[in-house]
């Protein structure tokens, strides 16, 4: 190949990335996840936080610490316990980073702190994966979801919810969606148990795991650790059917609540949910 040719290459490759909508990430040694291996999927976004994201500024480029709802202040959702804050909530360690939940109150609604990310960049459809490990302990609540950056509610996909009540425990995932789209919903393929969750035969708590959609036009695929664990037609609309448009990604730690109940004495704080990374892949 002529040096001109090479130059040539050179510069239109630079004119398509700085031409395309969505940042094209090259030669980043990021291996495509096999549920989406030769399908024309790239990735967009690459929150890795244990090389990418390193310190609180990065951090505040690329991600809010509270709900898009009241002006972006929203710091829980209904009768939950935690209150999300930036007071060492969002904490940088040599495995990446943690959300943490401390007891700043008492163990009682308003006195827990803890830490959520919601994404600055949001996008429609894709594949969404995270590498986290979760903590163990009744009334903990992490979760992993999508949702609508214009503010109405539903639609929601969640990723993966984990809940420690008693009944449910770090044993167990739900993987749900919300609104207009579920009415039409018939599931493809499932190992979901009678209660709507999966259970992989380990403990979540033990060690990190992989929780990831493939969000397409009329269905949703949810994969643990690469095994498709539900398939899904689904819609993303409004209650109204209007298209719902892009969608933020939310990764939180809850705590209490109805669903996961009070924290006990024995539930150990801080909690941390660790957070290796999150990635978003489209076509």
């Amino acid at each position: 190949m002529t040096t001109m040719n090479r130059v040539s290459r050179r510069l239109l490759l630079l004119v398509l990335v700085l031409a395309s909508p969505v940042p094209v990430v090259l030669a980043n040694g990021v291996p495509v996840p096999k549920a989406i291996d030769g399908q024309g999927y790239r990735l967009v976004k690459d929150w890795d936080f244990g090389k990418n994201i390193r310190d609180e500024a990065a951090l505040r480029r690329e991600f809010h610490t509270r709900y898009i709802y009241e002006n972006g202040k929203l710091d829980r959702l209904k009768d939950e316990w935690q209150r999300y804050r930036d007071n060492e909530n969002h904490v940088f360690d040599d495995g990446g980073l943690s959300l943490v939940a401390r007891v700043t109150g008492g163990l009682k609604p308003g006195g827990i702190e803890s830490g959520m990310l919601r994404s600055k960049w949001t996008g429609q459809y894709g594949y969404y994966e995270a590498r986290v490990k979760v903590p163990a302990g009744r009334g903990l609540w992490p979760a992993f979801w999508l949702n609508p950056e214009d503010q109405v509610w539903p639609p929601e996909i969640d990723i993966m919810e984990i809940v420690d009540n008693g009944r449910d425990t770090t044993r167990n995932s739900f993987h749900y969606v919300h609104g207009y789209g579920p009415k039409k919903t018939r599931n493809m393929e499932s190992k979901l148990d009678k209660s709507g969750s999966y259970r992989p035969g380990v403990d979540y708590a033990d060690g990190f795991h992989t929780f990831a959609v493939e969000w397409t036009e009329d269905r949703v695929r949810h994969f643990v650790d690469d095994v498709m664990v539900v398939d899904r037609a689904y819609v993303w609309q409004h209650n109204d059917g209007r298209d719902a448009g892009p969608a933020h990604v939310l990764m939180n730690l809850a705590v209490g609540g109805g669903w996961p109940g009070a924290p006990s004495a024995a539930t150990a704080f801080p909690a941390r949910l660790q957070v290796d990374y999150i990635r978003v892949w489209q076509k």
